[in-house]
């Protein structure tokens, strides 16, 4: 996972681009919210920044509430209905999400050090939340019910195409491998 941290340092002391970037003089940027380094581009062109959460899965390391007592964590094949065991299954699959997500961040922390002021180095688990909207690619029919900010609009099945009929296969030109 350490090339995520280089990729980014790699960028951002690339002069050409982040110039490039900065003379465009943006008002909004999109970042991709699995992509941290998108997060510390937009904060070193200081700019404000809408965040695409692409699934559902992470949502609270993107500060999405999720009351484990009832909203499952993401491939925990539990419902939202758990008893007691459930609840402590579902604890400890967020502590081990929540320890892997802790060993990415961390990646970027040498990234930081290097192409931030040490006055003003951004802790990115802090700079993701200053997200100001958070568009989700998902269904909030497919989710458990969970309370949501302010900021999140899911908005699955916006970049679906309508479904055409299958066209018909004349019998002559049909594949065959000599099976009837």
């Amino acid at each position: 996972m350490e090339i995520f941290g280089i990729q980014c340092s790699y960028l951002l002391s690339r002069k050409d681009i982040m110039d490039s970037l900065k003379n465009e003089n943006f008002d909004l940027v999109f970042v991709e919210a699995f992509d941290f380094c998108s997060f510390l581009i937009a904060e070193k062109l200081v700019k404000p920044f809408v965040a695409i959460l692409p699934t559902r899965f992470g949502s609270l390391e993107f500060g999405l509430p999720s009351p484990l007592s009832y909203v499952p964590v993401f491939h925990s094949l539990l419902t939202d209905h758990m008893d007691f065991w459930g609840r402590v299954k579902n604890f400890l699959m967020f502590f081990s999400f929540s320890r892997g997500q802790w060993d990415l961040l961390s990646t970027f922390n040498n990234t930081i050090k290097e192409h931030f002021p040490e006055g003003s180095r951004p802790v990115l688990s802090h700079l993701v939340l200053k997200a100001e909207l958070w568009f989700i690619n998902s269904d909030f029919a497919f989710d458990f019910a969970r309370p949501l900010l302010p900021n999140t609009v899911y908005v699955g099945g916006l970049m679906e195409k309508p479904i055409k009929p299958v066209p018909q296969v004349s019998k002559p030109s049909a594949f065959s491998l000599g099976f009837t």
